[in-house]
């Protein structure tokens, strides 16, 4: 059914209904054709004249005066009318006018009665005024007047005769031009009235066919589906986006119940919405719901219906339906990712918080237990520094799989980001304990990840776990708990459940303010730096020394590195720090030199200065600041920082060198580096970590190790130096490997710049090390020993690095 049927003029004529008539052309509208009448004026005008002067009632004038008259007349209206017709302008509108008031005023005064015969003239007026517009009628009749005037001079002169006095003959044609401007004005108003109402009615016809032609485009090629239905909900008009939404063609849905088109399920929100208050009066609804396809696939789609029984030319409903399927999918999409970590799928820390919150109320309700889990893997960070951050996601994701294998469907595991992970329990994992809970990460984590498109590297990973449990005010709250659990952790050694205690709070709590008091540390002066005499493991001489970073908090006191560097990283105050740390290491080397001894100062640099191009000018300027020779400044950095750019690291690091500086790595062993990426880099020293050395005697594997490692420094011309030597069977076995250096308490502990000085100044007068150490036990090992020849190696400070 055509919409036309419904809206009355706003569509096409049904196909049942007659042709309306067509409206009839301007020319046929003005009766007969007047193209013939200048070729029947000239017969029928000579016919009359000859009739009538049988019987002499017009002037005596010869017959074939009148046929040349009469036929000059014709020839010469019909070109001119020719001339006008192939070309309409004002000029040959004038000509026209202008012949044919000439031949009507020749005829008329020729007859002897012109006076009298002066409506001819309206004649021709009325005629040109039907061609040309009613816009001729002043032209008209200025030359119609024109012609009377030369009609009673030729009169009056006696050019031509007349059948009238000369009075009378000059008072009718007074009278007859001005009943002739009357007429002939009268006449071209009302034309001009029925040319500016046909103008208007056409131009309104013509904005209704155009208005109508718009919306029927707008209706037929809209992606928007129109339909008008009836009081029983039938469709009466469907428009051809019907086919795209339905896959219906208009015609087989005409007629039609809309309702069962409607899915099942959104049924009830269609006849809710528009059920008896909406047809009880005018108005507009808009809902959304699901339409069924042809081929049984549901769309969603949002339709506004408009109750437009009231007006005759529709009665029934307009709807417009629009397909928002793909509006829908992409809303839920982003609401997924809205509440959901976009790298494992899990939920984020907005779903974590909502989730936590309904457990919490749930327990409150019926007495159900629930847990919060934090996890933190321990050392991701240096894999991945050392993987690269793409080793570093899949494995992420790896992790996050693992954890939710373990949990129950009603359980939650989120990722709050970084390699933070949190685990919600509640009832039946509760079984056995919320601790078991952390047991089963623990063991879930334990076997090795093999990551793939790693070289078939597998990479063994532990997590620290902080758990909370029990009813809290709010959710953040409860993972606030867990966090501080998770610290717990920790500081207990990592791969270790904490269950929250009240009693944690409060240091949290302390945690936090020496955060905040770290922020001014550097500002008030309270940094100070302690040194590590490195000794030459042969002759016990000092070769030089490790700045170490002290904090002098002014009520806890002295506060260890371990406690605040990571703060320093996490806030971004570790390059301003280190900066301060090598500056004031070189200003403390220039005063051991300028006492006359040549040692060395090994300075820790870490991963974000090692980042930043602005390392090569602190070091730089520091040497210059303090005249410090090059060659005894050792920056020392870890495996792992190595390895996190190492292609920007070894350019850095060859700038440095280019300086005069040493490189020394530290903790060599506990990283991920390989024999291949060591070569690469311009090092000179290789620091041997502390855990090896301290199992040296306990464990035949860690002897091997350092074995290892000397050999390996061995071969690549590096100087070797064992932290942590405590104990004479470290010594011994570390002189057996022919490791060149070393530092520990068996020597000296950490010591201020006054006691280094000393310290130095006692070795050079040959006096026993322990008399300016801690522990007087350690005198004998600190003797100096006379060293095998060929095996004594230069001291660092004096030694020239293979690069």
């Amino acid at each position: 059914m055509g919409l036309a049927s419904e809206g009355g003029a706003s569509g096409p004529p049904r196909a049942d209904e007659p042709e309306p008539p067509l409206r009839a052309s301007s020319a046929e509208r003005r009766g007969p054709n007047l193209n013939k009448l200048p070729y029947l004026v000239g017969p029928v005008a000579f016919a009359i004249v000859v009739v009538l002067r049988r019987f002499g009632y017009v002037a005596h004038v010869r017959w074939w005066v009148w046929l040349i008259v009469l036929v000059g007349v014709t020839v010469v209206n019909v070109v001119i009318d020719r001339i006008y017709q192939a070309h309409r302008t004002r000029f040959t509108l004038n000509l026209r006018v202008i012949s044919q008031v000439a031949a009507v005023t020749f005829v008329i005064y020729l007859t002897g009665w012109g006076p009298v015969l002066w409506a001819a003239y309206i004649f021709i007026a009325l005629d040109n005024m039907a061609r040309a517009g009613s816009r001729i009628w002043r032209t008209m009749v200025f030359w119609s007047l024109f012609g009377m005037v030369l009609g009673q001079i030729s009169l009056n002169l006696g050019w031509l005769q007349s059948e009238l006095s000369d009075p009378a003959a000059a008072s009718l044609n007074v009278m007859g031009g001005f009943v002739l401007y009357f007429v002939i004005h009268m006449a071209g108003a009302i034309m001009e009235q029925n040319e500016t109402a046909l103008a208007q009615k056409e131009e309104a016809e013509t904005h209704l066919r155009l208005s109508e032609d718009r919306f029927r485009s707008l209706i037929q090629n809209s992606s928007d589906v129109t339909m008008i239905l009836g009081d029983a909900a039938e469709f009466r008009y469907v428009s051809p986006a019907i086919k795209d939404l339905l896959q219906y063609e208009p015609d087989e849905l005409v007629g039609l119940n809309s309702t069962e088109f409607v899915h099942p399920e959104d049924l009830h929100i269609v006849q809710t919405l528009l059920g008896g208050e909406f047809q009880s009066e005018p108005g507009t609804a808009t809902l959304e719901f699901r339409m069924v396809r042809k081929d049984g696939m549901a769309r969603d789609v949002e339709a506004v219906v408009s109750n437009q029984t009231h007006r005759p030319s529709v009665a029934g409903y307009v709807a417009n339906i629009r397909d928002i399927t793909e509006r829908k999918k992409f809303e839920a999409l982003l609401s997924h990712r809205a509440l959901h970590d976009p790298l494992t799928g899990l939920a984020n820390r907005q779903l974590i918080l909502d989730r936590a919150q309904q457990m919490l109320e749930r327990a409150r309700r019926s007495g159900v237990p629930m847990a919060a889990l934090f996890i933190d893997l321990d050392n991701f960070k240096d894999s991945n520094d050392s993987l690269g951050h793409g080793a570093g996601d899949k494995l992420l994701q790896m992790v996050a799989g693992r954890l939710l294998g373990i949990l129950r469907s009603g359980d939650t595991v989120g990722r709050l980001g970084g390699d933070e992970f949190v685990i919600l329990a509640e009832g039946v994992s509760f079984a056995r304990g919320p601790e078991m809970i952390g047991e089963r990460v623990h063991e879930v984590l334990k076997p090795a990840f093999h990551l793939p498109g790693i070289d078939g590297m597998t990479i063994t990973v532990s997590a620290s776990i902080g758990i909370a449990v029990g009813d809290r005010p709010s959710a953040e709250e409860l993972l606030r708990d867990a966090d501080i659990a998770l610290y717990r952790a920790k500081e207990a050694g990592r791969d270790q459940s904490v269950l929250f205690e009240h009693s944690m709070q409060s240091a949290a709590k302390e945690r936090l303010t020496l955060k905040t008091n770290l922020e001014s540390a550097l500002e008030h002066d309270q940094f100070t730096l302690v040194y590590h005499p490195i000794f030459d493991l042969e002759g016990i001489q000092i070769q030089g020394a490790e700045a170490l970073l002290r904090w002098q908090h002014p009520t806890r006191g002295t506060i260890e590195p371990d406690v605040f560097v990571p703060v320093l990283e996490e806030r971004g105050l570790i390059v301003d720090v280190g900066r301060w740390v090598l500056n004031e290491s070189c200003r403390e080397a220039a005063v051991w030199h300028a006492r006359g001894h040549r040692a060395s100062i090994s300075v820790n640099v870490s991963m974000r200065q090692l980042e930043s191009d602005q390392l090569l000018d602190d070091v730089r300027a520091a040497l210059v600041a303090h005249d410090v020779d090059p060659a005894l400044l050792i920056l020392e950095v870890t495996e792992s920082s190595l390895m996190r750019d190492s292609v920007a690291t070894v350019a850095r690091l060859n700038l440095l060198k280019q300086l005069g500086v040493k490189i020394a790595i530290d903790d060599f062993g506990t990283g991920y580096s390989s024999l291949a990426y060591l070569r690469q880099f311009p090092v000179d020293v290789l620091k041997i970590d502390r855990s090896f050395v301290a199992d040296m005697s306990r464990s035949p594997d860690a002897e091997a190790l350092v074995h290892t490692l000397v050999e390996l420094g061995r071969t690549l011309g590096l100087v070797t130096l064992a932290e942590g030597i405590e104990t004479h069977a470290q010594l011994e076995g570390l002189r057996a490997e022919h490791c060149d250096q070393g530092q520990g308490f068996l020597y000296s502990g950490p010591i201020d710049g006054g006691e280094m000085a000393a310290l130095l100044d006692t070795v050079r007068a040959g006096q026993p090390v322990a008399a300016v150490g801690p522990d007087p036990r350690r005198a004998d090992a600190a003797k100096p020993r006379s060293s095998p020849p060929g095996r004594r190696r230069a001291p660092v400070a004096g030694r020239s690095g293979p690069h």
